[in-house]
C-alpha cells in the first residue's frame, strides 16, 4: 500500500531545486528506524520527511517602518516614513532536511508533522518545528495554552563516546528514546528532545528550535489506531490552541504575538515564482496532502467572509496556482479559485471595501475590483451582473452582483482572486477555519 507522501511525490510537481533534496528525504525516511519495542510500549517515530522541503516560513524578522508623528493642524501626518523598529516573526522548520522557505501569504506558518516521537513515558513530540526569528532581540518568553512545548537539539558529528553516551541516557530514562542515525558521509546524528511544560523564558538564541510537546496523559491511545492515524490524531490535540509569543529588545522595549493554531491536511501549491506553499486544504478535498499544524497570526491576518451566498463547493478541477496544460504542452497559472453557483446566486463582499474597477474582458467577463486597504484587494469575475458600480462604500456580506458564465467560462461560477499589492494570493490563505471547516471540493 502506498505511503500518504509516497502518493504526493507521484501527484505533485515541485521545484527542480528543490528535487533532489526531496528525494533524500524520502530515501532518509525509509531506511531509517521509526520504533522499537524495549519491554515498553513501541515508541512511534514521526518522520514527514517527503515534502519537508516544502516547509512553510512566517513572517521573518522584519523591518518595520513607523509613521512620522508630526502634528499638523490637530492631526498626525501619517504618509511620511522616519525611522524603523526590528519586528519578530517565526519560521517554520524543517525537521527532515534542515531548512526554512518563503514567506506564506496572510501571516500564516505551515508547520509539518516532521521527525519527532510518541512515547507513552515522555509525551507526544510531534515533530512539528519552528524558530524566532529577528533583529536586537534579547529575551524570548514562549507560552501555549493547550498541552505544552519542547525544544529539539539536533546533535550531529557525534563520536562513538558520544553515541554510546547518549544510549546509555535513554536506557536509564534520562532522555527520550529518540533513533540515532546516520548522514550520508556515515555520520552519527540525533535529535535531543527536552519538555519544557506550558510555558518557558530564555535567552534569545536564533538557533533554538521549539516543538509541539503533548503530556503524556493527554496522549491518543485508542485501539486499532496506528501509522498515520494515530500521529494525525496527537496532532489533532492542539486544534484551536494559542501560542503566545512575547520578546524582549536590546533596547527594553517588547513585542507580544498570539497565533491561533488549527490542524489538518496541508495542500502544497507551487506559485507563479516556482515557491512552494502549504495553506490548509479545503474539506472534501481528496488530492495528496500532507499533515501538520497551521499557526495564524491573530492580530495581522485579515479573514474574509464567504463569497457565495448559495455555495460552499470549490472547484477542484480549477484551483489556484500552476497546473499542466492538457497534453502536458507547458503550464498555466491560475490567478484564484472557481467557486461553482447556480446562476444568478448572489455574490457577496467578502470584506468592507470600495469598488475601485467594473467592467468586462473576454477573460473575466463582467468583473468587480474591491479595495479593503492596506494594498489588499479582492477581484469578481464571470459575473451574469453586477449591482455595486464604482465608488460604492460596500460592507462585508453586501451584494455585489450575480453568478454568471461570462468571458472565458465552461459553466456558472464565480471567479474569486485576493490580490496584495496587486500581486494574487492563494484566496485558501484568507478563510479561516470556521470558514474551511464549511466547505467541499469537487
Amino acid at each position: 500500500m502506498n505511503h500518504e507522501y509516497h502518493e504526493l511525490m507521484e501527484n505533485i510537481q515541485v521545484p527542480k531545486e528543490l528535487e533532489a533534496r526531496v528525494l533524500r528525504a524520502a530515501w532518509k525516511q525509509q531506511r531509517t528506524d521509526t520504533g522499537r519495542r524495549a519491554g515498553r510500549h513501541w515508541k512511534m517515530a514521526l518522520r514527514g520527511a517527503v515534502c519537508a522541503a516544502c516547509a512553510l516560513a512566517l513572517v521573518l524578522g522584519t523591518v518595520t517602518f513607523r509613521p512620522k508623528q508630526e502634528p499638523s493642524d490637530g492631526e498626525q501626518s501619517a504618509g511620511v516614513l522616519s525611522g524603523f523598529t526590528y519586528a519578530f516573526g517565526l519560521t517554520a522548520y524543517a525537521a527532515d532536511t534542515g531548512e526554512t522557505f518563503l514567506p506564506n501569504a496572510n501571516g500564516g506558518l505551515a508547520i509539518l508533522s516532521g521527525a519527532g516521537l510518541m512515547d507513552p513515558e515522555w509525551g507526544g513530540f510531534t515533530g512539528s518545528l519552528f524558530q524566532v526569528n529577528g533583529e536586537d532581540i534579547q529575551t524570548v518568553s514562549l507560552s501555549i495554552n493547550k498541552g505544552g512545548l519542547y525544544r529539539n537539539r539536533l546533535h550531529t558529528g557525534l563520536t562513538e563516546e558520544e553515541r554510546l553516551d547518549f544510549y546509555r541516557k535513554m536506557e536509564e530514562h534520562v532522555l527520550p528514546p529518540v533513533s540515532i542515525s546516520r548522514d550520508e558521509t556515515g555520520m552519527w546524528y540525533l535529535p535531543e528532545l527536552e519538555p519544557l511544560g506550558d510555558s518557558v523564558t530564555e535567552d534569545y538564541d536564533p538557533e533554538a528550535q521549539y516543538g509541539f510537546w503533548i503530556p503524556p496523559e493527554e496522549l491518543v491511545t485508542e485501539d486499532g489506531l496506528d501509522g498515520p492515524d494515530y500521529v494525525h490524531a496527537n496532532v489533532d490535540f492542539f486544534d484551536g490552541a494559542v501560542l503566545t509569543v512575547s520578546v524582549t529588545m536590546k533596547d527594553g522595549t517588547t513585542q507580544t504575538k498570539d497565533y491561533r493554531l488549527s490542524t489538518g491536511r496541508l495542500k502544497v501549491t507551487r506559485e507563479a515564482d516556482g515557491s512552494c506553499r502549504m495553506l490548509p486544504q479545503l474539506a472534501g478535498g481528496e488530492e495528496p496532502y500532507l499533515y501538520g499544524i497551521y499557526a495564524a497570526d491573530q492580530e495581522q491576518s485579515r479573514w474574509f467572509a464567504w463569497p457565495v451566498q448559495g455555495s460552499r463547493t470549490v472547484s477542484l478541477s480549477n484551483p489556484y496556482g500552476a497546473r499542466a496544460n492538457p497534453g502536458g504542452q507547458g503550464e498555466t497559472f491560475h490567478t484564484g479559485i472557481d467557486i461553482p453557483a447556480p446562476e444568478g446566486e448572489v455574490i457577496l463582499a467578502a470584506a468592507d471595501g470600495t469598488v475601485i474597477e467594473t467592467g468586462f474582458d473576454t477573460v473575466r467577463g463582467n468583473y468587480l475590483l474591491l479595495d479593503h486597504g492596506n494594498g489588499l484587494s479582492t477581484l469578481y469575475g464571470q459575473c451574469r451582473n453586477l449591482t455595486a458600480e464604482k465608488g460604492d462604500a460596500v460592507k462585508a456580506g453586501e451584494m455585489l452582483g450575480a453568478v454568471g458564465s461570462t468571458g472565458m467560462s465552461t459553466g456558472p461560477h464565480l471567479h474569486f482572486e485576493v490580490r496584495q499589492d496587486e500581486q494574487p494570493q492563494d484566496p485558501v490563505a484568507y478563510f479561516d477555519s470556521t470558514v474551511r471547516e464549511t466547505l467541499t471540493m469537487q
